[in-house]
């Protein structure tokens, strides 16, 4: 008699005990990504005016406006983005790699080419974990 009272005890926490653990991590999950604007101004970033620092794992989610079109490059990362004064647009970054990351901005003005410097606008610096 012990053994099934035992038994049953045991399924009893196992049916409250996994599924608020599923839960709690599914909870993480979802938890949605910290917003950062970023401004640029007459080819410069004016907003923030410091390096974006963030920690690896980390997810962000940049808020980018600009006076004029330009298409932005994240270095390391590879990710590209085209933004102009009528269309901010959004980059979100997963921080799988640490280090320090140049954002640099191509096609001043909707070129397309290369035009203007390769200078870094802003630098987004991972933290490891």
């Amino acid at each position: 008699m012990d053994l099934r009272r035992g038994a049953g005890l045991a399924c009893l926490a196992m049916g409250v005990l996994l599924p608020a653990a599923l839960m709690g991590g599914a909870v993480a999950q979802e938890s949605p990504p910290r917003v950062i604007d970023v401004r640029i101004e007459n080819r410069e970033v004016v907003a923030p005016q410091e390096a974006i620092r963030i920690t690896q794992g980390d997810v962000i989610e940049l808020h980018w406006s600009s006076d004029e079109a330009v298409a932005l490059h994240l270095h390391g990362y590879d990710i590209e983005l085209r933004v102009g004064p009528e269309e901010p647009a959004a980059m979100t970054i997963e921080a799988f790699a640490a280090g320090r990351f140049p954002i640099t901005g191509h096609g001043w003005g909707g070129s397309g080419g290369s035009g203007g410097s390769h200078d870094a606008l802003t630098y987004l610096e991972v933290y490891p974990e």
